[in-house]
């Protein structure tokens, strides 16, 4: 079975609020794409074995947001 992401995919838009301030944050991208200078270029199941997070068995896309207010990173699981 294929999975995708329906935010990478541009089916909806991440809509995420900051758990420090409560601002609507703004979706970076996938956290795997900032694990290092060949990250966006490695295959998505090679690197999400390595970054720490349970994606790969649970068929999540993790993102990175920031907030514009008070520049807080978080990352949102889809």
């Amino acid at each position: 079975m294929s999975y995708i992401c329906p935010v990478c995919n541009g089916m909806q838009a991440l809509e995420a609020e900051c758990p420090v301030c409560t601002h609507q944050a703004y979706d970076c991208g996938r956290f795997d794409d900032y694990l290092g200078p060949y990250s966006p270029y490695r295959e998505i199941d090679d690197i999400a074995m390595s970054n720490g997070f349970q994606d790969v068995r649970k068929h999540l896309c993790i993102h990175l947001c920031t907030c514009p207010d008070c520049h807080h990173n978080f990352t949102v699981q889809i």
